[in-house]
């Protein structure tokens, strides 16, 4: 065999010189990386000992502390002078706004760092004392030198602490012109008159430039849907992706929406914290399928360039009404349940559920319609005709649909028949009422408007109606999800509240007091944040309204008082809802906190009042505030009307403070009995001017609080509670005193109320002529319980009596030497009872016969009839009596 070269590797040779490269390269970013660090020590250390060129940075703090209020100035100015033009836009008027805040806290912060220099510089000048008078001895002239630079320094720091006080005025002064040209322009735009959708020139115009409007309309978009269709490479190949992505999530949902709603039809926990997971679910898979679909169809189109600027909102418009239908039509579907009435979280009637729904989706459904045309004209620049057209026709039918709905929510026959059920079946229709009125107002103002002019002002109200609705429908779910989820999440066993004892060594009453402040806090938040949501669009801001608090808060300063009937409404609105508020904290204390502790219900009640009284202090200062009025000025008019109120309202003021002594050394408690007078019962309440005090006939009794502190009040239970039960007994003396004894003792040691410290007493009255008088003595732990415990005894001593006692004839008493007098007596009463006559004898039938015929003849013949007294005397024999006057006198 012929004998075979070995042929060159070059694949060998390849490896090796690529491995050798590798290797070069490693070696070479080795060597770059520690050539780089030590050219960075390099330069650290020449900066280091280098001198410095540059400007030094201010060591005072006074210095930057001045320089960063120049540039905050400087700034104040720029805003200032652009705020002068007339012809600003809202747009313009938020970047300053913008531009302001940052200011705003620069200067807050330097306000906070030089009051305290301010307060030191002027105690170090203080520690020097007064500077000597002309005749006296001068100074050392270190003192004055050292007098001078602290006089210097703490005028410095004052003129620095004014200048950031104007400052800051300043710019909260144009915060406040902002948010008022804001306002402006939003009340300009929104009620702007413009023509009449009835006008017959609109419908002239409209109709004349619609050929146009046509035009323009299949020239943008249809040149658009054939750049869409004729996408071909990778845009297409994203575009139909992400239809192929919308179609399946559609899909999805209208598979599994129905599975989801047939598995919790007849579910077996009805709890109502369940019942809201279970709408949570619901909303998420109603709403997210249609909203993720949408931006997925807008997404592809926006980034493979196949969304021009003028078709985009177009497309935005669309996308964000298919999303707010179907989250409002899941949200309602989740809230009234129209299928499934027993996971419904508002307690109304079935055919109100599906007329809420409906309204709910065909409002949605009108609103996101109109969006999308309103966007559409934008695109073509269509005429204003065809503009005020189409808003007012929109806002119509969305009213129209309100009233709609409305009108189906109470349904008299289905009302008729579920009321025969019984008297505890809900009727939602008076309930609903007023929802149902005022919607009716909303929709017919919304026709009026849209047809006389107000377009934008009718397409805002209809915009806020649906609004406010998915907001209130959301404020519900959020405030029935802090009310059932933070106590469970915090109380009974759950895991987490488990943890937290086991971690924290936390009480389970700890955790409930916890669950129920956060409870409080969580409802106040949310109701803040919803009252800031439902204003948003009417220009109410949050910063504005944090302004208006710190305001409220820490008072202001004006130079004059403008008095108006704005001021006057906005005093009476702040104070309402101050006082509102107190009394919901008041009940909320009451009724939910203060249960939660081991207080006593005196010291209860004391807070309870003590939390109202500064309530309504703090209502009266931020009304006041409100409304522009000096703290300073109102205090000097009350110091100037205190000596004739004082005089006239003396009584009042009087029992107030007595009030307040009343609720700071409570000699009386809510829940004591007390004796005021001829008055006794139980103290139910200590208020402002009096108390109130219920008697035990049920009747309330109100007293004068300065009759409690200068009058004579009996406390039964001041310093202990027990009361005493006291039962008298009466017994004959045939009885054994000794047995009467153990039998009370006994029958008041087996009650379990009676307290066996002190044990009950049994006290010898009295020994009279044929009985023996006894009393129990007894103690209870509670006042309130001595008649239950008195009535117990009376029926367990009588029955032991009944038993113990002999039964013994009444005890007859003789009296000697009348012996005469019982014969008289005898006598009288013989001659009482004795007959007037005796009777005659009766005669024989012949005699009566006779007589009866000569009565006959002797009268007419028209009577035929017997005399009806001769029956009577055959009968009427009087029967023999007694003689009860000769067993008298025998016995």
């Amino acid at each position: 065999m012929p004998r075979v070269e070995p042929e060159p590797n070059h694949l060998d040779r390849q490896g090796r010189i690529a491995m050798a490269a590798h290797v070069t390269r490693a070696s070479f970013r080795k060597l770059r990386r520690w050539l780089a660090a030590g050219l960075l020590l390099v330069t650290l250390a020449f900066s280091a000992s280098a001198p410095s060129f540059s400007q030094p940075a201010p060591t005072d703090p006074a210095a930057g502390a001045r320089a960063r209020l120049e540039t905050v100035r400087t700034e104040l100015a720029q805003i200032e002078t652009t705020l002068a033009s007339p012809e600003l836009s809202d747009s313009e008027l938020q970047r300053q706004r913008i531009r302001l805040q940052p200011s705003l806290d620069q200067l807050r912060v330097i306000l906070d760092e030089q009051k305290p220099r301010v307060e030191q510089a002027k105690l170090r000048l203080d520690q020097l004392g007064p500077k000597p008078d002309a005749g006296a001895p001068p100074e050392s002239a270190e003192i004055a030198k050292d007098r001078e630079t602290r006089t210097k320094a703490y005028a410095d720091a004052d003129e620095l602490l004014r200048l950031s006080n104007a400052a800051l005025l300043q710019a909260e002064m144009l915060q406040t012109s902002i948010g008022d040209k804001r306002r402006e322009i939003f009340a300009k735009a929104l009620f702007a008159a413009g023509p009449s959708a009835l006008n017959p020139d609109v419908w002239t115009n409209a109709i004349a430039t619609a050929p146009e409007d046509i035009r323009a309309s299949g020239y943008i978009f249809g040149g658009w849907l054939e750049g869409v269709g004729d996408a071909t490479g990778m845009r297409g190949l994203v575009v139909a992706i992400a239809l192929i992505g919308a179609i399946g999530l559609y899909w999805a949902r209208a598979r599994y929406l129905p599975r989801f709603k047939a598995r919790y039809a007849n579910m077996q926990d009805t709890g109502n914290l369940h019942c809201l997971y279970v709408a949570l679910a619901h909303i998420v898979a109603g709403a997210a399928p249609p909203a993720l679909a949408s931006w997925l169809i807008y997404k592809a189109l926006s980034t493979t360039g196949l969304l021009p600027p003028r078709i985009q909102p177009v497309i935005w418009a669309l996308v964000i009404g298919l999303a707010i239908v179907a989250f409002v039509q899941a949200l309602a579907d989740a809230l009234f349940a129209p299928s499934n009435p027993q996971r419904r979280l508002v307690s109304v009637m079935d055919r109100t559920a599906r007329s809420v729904v409906w309204i709910a989706s065909a409002l949605a459904l009108v609103m996101s319609v109109g969006k999308v045309f309103e966007a559409w004209l934008q695109a073509i620049a269509a005429g204003l005709a065809i503009s005020i057209i189409v808003k007012a026709f929109f806002a119509v039918l969305f009213a129209l649909a309100l009233i709609a709905g409305l009108y189906q929510i109470r349904d008299d026959e289905e009302i008729e028949q579920e009321a025969c059920l019984g008297p505890y079946v809900p009727v939602d229709g008076a309930s609903l009422g007023p929802v149902r009125i005022l919607g009716w107002i909303i929709g017919f103002g919304i026709i009026a408007s849209a047809l006389s002019g107000y377009v934008v002002f009718a397409g805002f109200l209809a915009e806020q109606t649906l609004w406010i609705g998915i907001v209130a429908c959301l404020f519900l779910l959020a405030f029935q999800f802090i009310d059932l989820g933070i106590p469970r999440a915090l109380t009974g066993k759950s895991r987490f509240a488990t943890t937290l004892k086991a971690g924290l060594g936390l009480r389970a009453a700890t955790l409930q007091k916890i669950a129920v402040i956060g409870v409080g806090i969580l409802k106040l938040l949310l109701i803040v944040v919803t009252v800031l949501l439902v204003l948003a669009p009417w220009g109410l801001e949050s910063s504005d309204f944090l302004v208006s608090l710190r305001a409220a808060f820490f008072g202001f300063q004006v130079g004059g008082v403008t008095i108006s009937l704005s001021t006057i409404v906005v005093f009476a609105l702040v104070f309402g809802f101050g006082i509102a508020a107190t009394r919901a904290m008041q009940r909320w204390l009451e009724n939910q906190f203060l249960p939660t502790t081991s207080l006593d219900p005196g010291l209860r009640n004391s807070i309870t009042t003590a939390a109202g009284y500064v309530g309504y202090i703090a209502a009266v200062a931020i009304a006041v505030s409100a409304v522009g009025l000096s703290l300073e000025r109102l205090t000097l008019v009350a110091s100037a009307l205190s000596v004739g109120i004082g005089f006239g309202l003396q009584s009042v003021v009087s029992n107030f403070v007595s009030g307040l002594i009343l609720l700071w050394e409570r000699p009386i408690r809510v829940g004591d009995q007390v004796v005021v007078g001829d008055v006794e019962g139980i103290v139910k309440r200590i208020n402002v001017r009096s108390t109130e005090i219920a008697t035990f006939d049920r009747s309330t009794v109100i007293v004068p609080n300065s009759n409690l502190i200068s009058g004579v009040v009996r406390n039964r239970v001041r310093t202990d509670r027990s009361g005493r039960v006291l039962i008298a007994l009466s017994v004959p003396r045939a009885i054994d005193a000794g047995a009467v004894r153990a039998m009370l003792a006994e029958v008041a040691g087996n009650h379990g109320d009676v307290l066996q410290k002190p044990p009950p007493a049994v006290m010898f009255k009295k020994l009279g002529t044929t009985t023996m008088d006894f009393e129990l003595i007894c103690v209870v732990d509670d006042v309130e319980i001595v008649g239950r415990v008195t009535s117990d005894l009376n029926f367990a001593i009588q029955k032991r009596l009944a038993e113990m006692e002999p039964v013994a004839e009444t005890p007859e008493l003789r009296v000697r030497g009348l012996e005469g007098v019982e014969q008289a007596l005898a006598g009288f009463t013989a001659a009482a009872t004795r007959p007037v006559a005796e009777p005659a004898p009766l005669p024989d039938s012949k005699t009566a016969a006779k007589a009866s015929a000569k009565a006959r003849r002797a009268r007419k013949p028209v009577e035929a009839e017997p005399e009806p007294e001769e029956e009577p005397t055959e009968t009427a024999k009087p029967a023999p009596q007694p003689e009860p006057a000769k067993e008298d006198s025998q016995g």
